[in-house]
């Protein structure tokens, strides 16, 4: 039987709701999707695009902030606290009339790439995001019983590299005059978002927290592979009796805000012709039943050995050869950075920012040879 390999240790599961996403890891031997020639081309016509259908307008909750759900990819579960910043204030359920009334905010990325040959212009990238507000339990009391709440205003910076931005007409609206370039500014529409929390009070009375999707947005990729934060060559040599693979990657600390380590990271290696051994190194994970090489790393940054630039190389003995070429896939997630750099402050009284989480993941990530 081929030989199998201890994956590098991932973070021990706890209860913390904050604690690390592991939920990526459990699909990891599973069969890609298989993508052709002719599936690329639609691949990034599809994934991350915007609806421009009706917004979610909120999502209650008994916890936490929930993260909400990426395009063309399944709920992560809950942010954890890395990067994130804040202050402690009045319960959620007892704010007075004479709190200022905290606020959360989320911003959740994803980042769609495809690797092709050693060339970096043929890479291709697609990005975006959404960002969500949670507000406390206790500010329907407050809103609901003044008949002049302070107005709930706020503005994004860093915005210049957002395409088709998307806010919750129901709730907010951009004011043009207050904006430029790199910032713009957002009123709430206060009897509308009264309405809707109020809504949500009565239908979930037991929450201490009710969130709300603000806006959504795609972000500008830069030129190349420079946008994407796990970058990968693939190199096959395909003999009669074996595979020799190659894998060339580079953390790029530059295609985030603040540079943070990538997190859970997985490198899929499907691989047929009757594979009899396996050599790798760093070692990798056999799997016989799916046919597929596995590398994990618990986590990768430019703390990581070489700044995190290394190669992943296997040889492959085949007992049907010769194989052929596949597609490589990749996972990861990131606690505390965003790909956009975008970032949130709030504008007037009333209101205070106790908590920022910021997060992004791998959606489709991608990579082929030369010659495919």
């Amino acid at each position: 039987s081929p030989s199998v390999s201890n994956p590098t240790s991932p973070h021990a599961n706890v209860s913390n709701p904050y604690a690390p996403l592991q939920g990526n890891q459990s699909h990891l031997l599973e069969s890609p999707t298989p993508i052709s020639n002719a599936d690329v081309g639609d691949l990034f016509s599809e994934v991350g695009e915007m609806s421009q259908t009706n917004m979610r307008t909120s999502t209650p909750t008994i916890t936490s902030i929930s993260l909400p759900r990426p395009p063309s990819r399944r709920s992560e579960g809950d942010f954890r606290t890395a990067g994130s910043t804040g202050s402690r204030g009045p319960s959620p359920l007892t704010i007075g009339m004479a709190d200022t009334i905290p606020l959360a905010v989320a911003f959740h990325e994803i980042i769609h790439s495809y690797f092709r040959g050693t060339e970096e212009s043929k890479c291709q990238v697609k990005m975006s995001g959404d960002m969500m507000l949670s507000f406390p339990t206790g500010i329907v009391g407050v809103l609901a019983n003044n008949p002049n709440p302070a107005k709930l205003c706020f503005r994004l910076k860093n915005i210049h590299r957002l395409d088709n931005v998307l806010p919750n007409k129901q709730l907010i609206s951009i004011n043009i005059m207050m904006s430029t370039r790199d910032s713009t500014v957002v009123e709430f529409n206060m009897p509308a978002l009264t309405s809707l929390l109020k809504r949500q009070s009565e239908k979930n009375p037991t929450a201490q927290y009710f969130n709300v999707d603000i806006l959504k947005y795609q972000i500008r990729p830069k030129s190349g592979a420079a946008s994407c934060p796990f970058q990968l060559v693939a190199y096959w040599k395909c003999e009669k009796d074996h595979t020799d693979l190659k894998v060339d990657y580079k953390y790029n600390l530059h295609a985030m805000s603040p540079p943070s380590p990538l997190l859970n990271v997985s490198v899929c290696v499907p691989m047929n012709g009757a594979v009899r051994n396996v050599i790798a190194m760093p070692k990798n994970i056999w799997n016989a039943e799916n046919e597929q090489a596995l590398w994990r790393f618990t986590e990768l940054s430019q703390h990581s050995e070489d700044k995190g630039v290394g190669s992943l190389r296997a040889r492959f003995e085949l007992g049907q050869g010769p194989s052929s070429k596949s597609t490589i896939s990749t996972q990861f997630n990131c606690e505390g950075a965003t790909l956009s750099g975008i970032e949130f402050e709030l504008i007037g009284s009333g209101y205070r920012l106790s908590l920022v989480k910021r997060r992004f993941v791998s959606g489709k990530y991608i990579c082929d040879s030369e010659v495919h």
